[in-house]
């Protein structure tokens, strides 16, 4: 049976290696996602995170993960809670502070979208093919 001998030098592309060269320190590591994972500030909880896949996958869950968290921060500031009970389905007027929290938190969605936005479209490198 015939082998091909062990090459005693690392390749060049620095992708297969017995020991760190300078090409894999220069790259660093990173992570490739879909969707991030979020730090209490909104920060996504990866290293050096590059977005794969569909963008606008991305950019949807973004969008998502920030407005939720940035309207419950609001929440959580204003009263200290971080979710209520179900409405009834009754009719009457809202109350004003409660309109004023929900209008906070509007805001704070929008702004968060906006973030979404930027980020997805700054750390997004395509399909991952």
């Amino acid at each position: 049976m015939a082998t091909t001998p062990k090459k005693e030098e690392a390749p060049e592309s620095g992708v297969l290696q017995d020991k760190p060269t300078a090409a894999a320190a220069k790259a660093g590591d990173h992570d490739r996602i879909v969707m991030a994972s979020r730090r209490p500030d909104g920060t996504p909880d990866q290293i050096a995170p590059e977005f794969i896949g569909d963008k606008d996958v991305a950019l949807a869950a973004a969008k998502e993960q920030l407005a939720v968290q940035a309207a419950s921060a609001v929440d959580v500031a204003a009263r200290g809670v971080s979710s209520s009970p179900e409405g009834d389905g009754a009719t009457a007027p809202p109350d004003p502070e409660i309109q004023a929290l929900k209008d906070a938190q509007d805001k704070a969605r929008e702004e968060a979208e906006a973030r979404a936005e930027r980020e997805v479209g700054k750390l997004h490198q395509g399909l991952g093919d």
